[in-house]
């Protein structure tokens, strides 16, 4: 990621990325300020949820997994007394909604993209991809209310707005705005200090991602604070730098895919070469590699 030249977010990554880094392999919550009344509570790991206090009641996007929304809830209660009144979901990803059933039976309501819950009902081993096992949510982690396209939560002295990107991280991906605080949630279309993940196999695509990405800058400017799904926060230059990667690096990818070259063939010749310190380690370069040509090969083998 490209350093911030916003000089709050310059202060803030500072102290927010040794403390990140730590989160990755501990059972560890860090709590950074954004602008009064709002927080990011961040595990790394398992998902950053925004807080906006808006002096009424508390809404928050996304939950946290199931094993660390108690201390997520502990880190808020440090922060606010007032109760979490809504809690939206960016997407179906057990990381981001296995902390419902806990702030539900606080009597929070839970509101999600229809296709959330379309998907997290679903019990699908995926072969292809190391055999990744996807275990149905339990039902109270499910959105009792949803919407197909865009909400509007009307906040005291602020909204927040919630508009669904189609076919990107999934398919049932939300951004979070809120507007006079002019700090917005990108959930996992963005992921920062790791490679992004692009779930395929509920409709996510590389092509969505972009587009996506391009929604979030269209409503960024200069001053605007980018909460990812995962990593620390960054403004708008922060994410047109991230475009640049996964336009780049998907392109790579696609283009070999496109001309027949083999998995380890395209690894090889790094085509994430130039970005490889935004992924983390060289085996999460490799890693979003690997997931771009399952990805590119899927679309192939349908056209």
């Amino acid at each position: 990621m490209r350093a911030s030249r916003h000089p709050c977010l310059v202060l803030l990554l500072a102290v927010l990325l040794p403390s990140l880094a730590a989160a990755q392999s501990v059972m560890q919550i860090t709590t950074v300020p954004l602008r009064p009344g709002i927080w990011v509570l961040s595990g790394f790991a398992n998902g950053n949820i925004l807080v906006h206090d808006d002096g009424t009641d508390v809404l928050i996007v996304d939950a946290q997994s199931e094993r660390r929304v108690g201390l997520a809830d502990s880190a808020l209660r440090a922060l606010t007394a007032r109760p979490v009144h809504t809690v939206v979901t960016t997407h179906y990803h057990d990381d981001h909604i296995g902390g419902n059933p806990h702030w539900r039976a606080q009597g929070a309501r839970l509101i999600a993209q229809c296709n959330v819950a379309v998907q997290a009902r679903k019990d699908t081993t995926i072969t292809e991809w190391r055999e990744w096992h996807r275990a149905p949510a339990p039902a109270d982690a499910l959105p009792a209310e949803c919407l197909e396209d865009s909400l509007t939560l009307e906040r005291a002295g602020d909204q927040a707005v919630l508009r669904h990107v189609a076919s990107a991280h999934t398919d049932g991906d939300l951004v979070i705005w809120l507007p006079r605080a002019n700090v917005l949630h990108m959930g996992d279309v963005l992921e920062l200090g790791a490679p992004p993940f692009i779930d395929w196999w509920t409709g996510g695509s590389w092509e969505g991602m972009l587009a996506a990405v391009d929604a979030g800058l269209a409503i960024a400017n200069a001053e605007t604070i980018i909460v990812p799904g995962h990593g620390p926060p960054t403004d708008r230059a922060g994410m047109v730098a991230y475009r640049d990667m996964l336009q780049t690096v998907g392109q790579r990818v696609r283009d070999a895919v496109q001309r027949g070259e083999s998995m380890a063939a395209i690894v090889a010749a790094r085509p994430a070469a130039g970005y490889e310190e935004s992924f983390g380690s060289p085996s999460r370069t490799d890693q979003f590699v690997q997931l771009l040509v399952v990805g590119f090969s899927r679309q192939s083998a349908v056209r």
